[in-house]
């Protein structure tokens, strides 16, 4: 289970709900703000890398619901691949990942079993 933003958008499933109570400030995690950085993979380098983030919302006028684009500029090569597209209700108290380019990799059975 995910405990800070960064580990949320590192590792969580496309459109699974994560609680955004997990999140909290309390825990390291959820505060209003974006990580600065996150790792993904690189379609440049071929390997996962240091991201440096921008994000934008897209979608909603309240603080409390909105879509965000993440955009993921590679440390190491400059190239600008990673993407999220990240839906945020504080309402409701969910955050969920709609959408990741290069795409997530797929968990496997081996994965689910460790």
């Amino acid at each position: 289970m995910a405990t800070t933003v960064r580990e949320f958008l590192e590792n969580h499933a496309l459109h699974e709900r994560a609680s955004t109570t997990v999140l909290s400030p309390s825990k390291v995690g959820w505060n209003g703000k974006w990580p600065e950085r996150v790792e993904g993979q690189c379609r440049v380098c071929n390997a996962r890398r240091s991201h440096r983030l921008w994000p934008s919302k897209v979608a909603g006028v309240s603080r409390e619901w909105g879509v965000y684009m993440l955009s993921g500029t590679c440390e190491s090569c400059g190239s600008s691949g990673l993407l999220f597209w990240v839906e945020l209700n504080e309402r409701e108290g969910w955050i969920q990942k709609a959408g990741q380019l290069p795409a997530p990799a797929l968990a496997t059975a081996e994965t689910h079993a460790a």
